[in-house]
């Protein structure tokens, strides 16, 4: 339980390092009820399937609301993995995974549930989940349309734009599956947990990050950037560890998912130096001749 009194920020931090040091965390954001023709069959697939492949590398928060996140609570396996952030005083009453609580209300609850994740998928929505998304895609949390079930997840009340965009770590299939409702169930669902997947391992998670930061807008409890193998292999944030978000920021800045163009600037260079040697060898000779 967190203070009522206490900071979003501060609220967040503490949340963090009571959900998991060492785990992403994936919440879920939806519609307190299903609209959509096959949206509580997408949940229900999804649910168990992702508790699955992610095993102990994830674990899941949902808002303890009705709807779309008690319907994943209630089908992400036994229920270990899930907690359900709700304001202070209030239970989900799912009967499955942990109450946890922060905020004194819903909006703060709101607040600090938009802090906490590394990658946020939602399934349909109103106003509400667009705004939750839009904290959480503000400071660099994933966020994950599924944006056949309608509502806020294709992209209406003001659904942040950015998220709606493929992300690199998503095939152009796999995003067109999220969206298309002439996909089967599985398929779409198939396409989530894979960029899911793939959003997971290419995540470079820092903790312990100070309540206030100059380098970035909003003093979230985890800075996320996500490393490309090309970069990867150029050694670049390997074994990193860094202490705290002045020393995280720039490092972010170098290390964002999918830069091409860093990539060709890399290999020009190299183009460019391994020409100007047999250049350099002939001028010395002219020279000495």
């Amino acid at each position: 339980m967190v203070p009522a009194n206490e900071s979003h920020d501060e609220a967040a931090r503490q949340l963090r390092g009571r959900l998991s040091h060492d785990a992403c965390v994936i919440c879920i954001l939806g519609g307190t009820e299903f609209r959509g023709t096959d949206s509580e069959a997408l949940v229900k697939t999804i649910a168990p399937q992702l508790e699955a492949a992610m095993g102990s590398s994830a674990i899941f928060v949902t808002g303890g609301m009705a709807g779309v996140q008690e319907t994943f609570a209630k089908h992400c396996g036994d229920g270990s993995r899930v907690w359900n952030l709700l304001p202070m005083g209030q239970s989900s009453g799912y009967g499955r995974g942990t109450d946890i609580n922060a905020g004194a209300n819903l909006e703060e609850r709101k607040a600090i549930f938009g802090l906490i994740g590394d990658i946020y998928i939602t399934v349909e929505g109103g106003p509400g989940v667009s705004e939750e998304a839009s904290v959480a895609h503000a400071r660099g949390a994933v966020v994950v349309p599924l944006g056949r079930t309608g509502g806020a997840s294709s992209g209406m009340f003001d659904f942040p734009v950015g998220a709606l965009q493929r992300p690199c770590f998503s095939t152009e299939e796999q995003w067109t599956l999220l969206a298309s409702k002439d996909a089967s169930v599985e398929e779409s669902a198939a396409a989530l947990i894979a960029i899911v997947e793939k959003a997971c391992i290419d995540a470079f998670i820092t903790k312990e990050t100070p309540a206030t930061t100059k380098e970035t807008p909003s003093a979230a409890p985890v800075l996320m950037g996500r490393i490309s193998p090309a970069e990867s292999q150029l050694g670049m944030l390997q074994e990193a560890k860094v202490a705290n978000a002045h020393e995280a920021a720039p490092m972010l800045q170098r290390c964002v998912l999918c830069r091409p163009a860093r990539l060709g600037a890399v290999f020009v260079l190299i183009l460019v130096v391994a020409l100007s040697i047999p250049l350099t060898l002939g001028v010395r000779q002219h020279l000495r001749g």
